[in-house]
């Protein structure tokens, strides 16, 4: 700093005691170096980038409201606040519907026990054909059994012919019931009257079973759809409701969003569309972020143009678990337009426009030296730059006054970090 004023002050004197030939004139005269703000050429990667302008919106966001009408009588969340997938926002009064659930949950079980009588009823008619069957069946055996011994006897003339005539008798009849309980038995098993009549009680009886199981899980879905639930992670962005207030079908009690990651959509107009694709690397920022950027890349980019206009809808996903990107701020989107490796760069305010194209001061051996120059890439604070007399370490003279002349000596200032560092 003290050597800089000291060049000030000896440059100063030298314009007062000067004869007309200017302040650089007097300086040259004097000896003196004019003290000028410098940077070194470098070599390294520059990108040309343009900007867009977008919006933040939340990768999902949901109005939550009611299909049941009922009191409210609990609201689990403020405007602000995180809530969790499936956490309990809004509860809607369901005394009613639960006595209901609990008439049809009687109603079911009656129902149950009516099907299991008649199913117990059509069994029981053919189990009871079925022991008929068997007991004219050992009755037929014994008859038969016993007219076969008689005769034995009548044989060895120990029976009369009587009794011989009594038991052929007992087993025709015998026969005879055996033939009517096989008849009995064989209707109760392929009568279709018969089973008709038994299937369709046991259908009738089964179909007030379902019917009352139907109901209830009708009034236990109307139940569940009392509590009004986060239907992701996400924030309460409005609160519609209050305990006490009635909710309807269709009135919206609250809304989440899903603030991380967020979108950041934007325009793409068709001059620009060439230069992005998905996958397009981009760089965001925000009024009020305090100089933050936001890095991400393009993963929705529309094939149709937004009607009535030349632009494409682009949406950009962005990590945000700090919530720092909030839904409806105004984004400023940088997307590379063109990028180069291992080439010279000079500060931009080191290159100027001349009548033939582009020119800087380098300092050489001490002194201001004018060189012209091609420029390549841009962005906002450095340019690509080619010529003769350019190498990486070049100093480029910043902001140069219009004084300046080629072959005047020149003193670089020290930067700011310089010049603490001195003191």
């Amino acid at each position: 700093m003290k050597r800089l004023l000291m060049v000030c002050a000896f440059a100063l004197s030298a314009c007062s005691h000067g004869g007309g030939g200017g302040p650089g004139a007097a300086m040259m005269q004097g000896g003196f170096a004019i003290p000028v703000s410098a940077a070194p050429i470098s070599r390294g990667n520059i990108s040309q980038t343009f900007s867009v302008t977008g919006s933040v919106n939340p990768l999902l966001s949901a109005s939550l409201s009611s299909v049941v009408s009922g009191t409210v009588t609990s609201v689990g969340a403020q405007i602000g606040e995180r809530v969790g997938k499936g956490e309990l926002l809004v509860k809607i009064d369901d005394s009613t519907l639960r006595a209901q659930l609990q008439s049809a949950q009687a109603s079911e079980e009656a129902a149950a026990s009516h099907l299991a009588q008649t199913r117990a009823s059509a069994g029981g008619d053919v189990a009871s054909t079925s022991a008929g069957l068997a007991s004219a069946e050992a009755a037929n055996k014994t008859a038969q059994l016993e007219l076969q011994r008689n005769q034995e006897l009548l044989k060895k003339g120990f029976v009369s012919q009587s009794a011989v005539d009594q038991a052929w008798a007992a087993a025709m009849q015998a026969q005879a019931n055996l033939r009517s309980a096989q008849v009995a038995a064989q209707n109760a098993q392929l009568d279709p009257a018969t089973q008709s009549a038994a299937q369709a009680n046991i259908k009738n009886a089964q179909a007030a079973v379902d019917q009352a199981r139907a109901q209830v899980s009708l009034i236990a879905a109307q139940i569940a759809q009392t509590e009004v639930r986060a239907p992701f992670d996400g924030v309460v962005t409005a609160r519609d409701v209050d305990p006490g207030s009635l909710a309807s079908p269709g009135t919206t009690l609250m809304e989440v969003a899903q603030l991380d990651p967020v979108f950041v959509d934007l325009d793409i107009t068709g001059d620009s569309l060439q230069y992005v694709h998905t996958g397009t690397p981009v760089s965001v920022t925000v009024a009020g972020g305090n100089g933050r950027v936001w890095h991400g890349s393009v993963q929705y980019l529309n094939l149709a143009a937004v009607p009535g206009t030349l632009t494409y809808k682009a949406r950009v996903p962005i990590a945000n678990p700090d919530f720092a990107l909030r839904g409806g701020m105004v984004a400023t989107v940088s997307i590379e337009q063109a990028h180069k490796s291992g080439v010279l760069l000079a500060p931009r305010a080191a290159v100027f426009q001349t009548d033939t194209g582009f020119g800087m001061f380098i300092i050489d051996q001490g002194k201001a030296k004018s060189v012209a120059v091609e420029v390549g890439l841009q962005n906002d604070q450095m340019m690509e730059v080619s010529g003769p007399g350019l190498a990486a370490g070049t100093q480029a003279i910043l902001n140069h006054a219009a004084t300046l002349q080629p072959g005047m000596p020149v003193q670089p200032i020290p930067s700011a970090g310089q010049a603490r560092r001195q003191t």
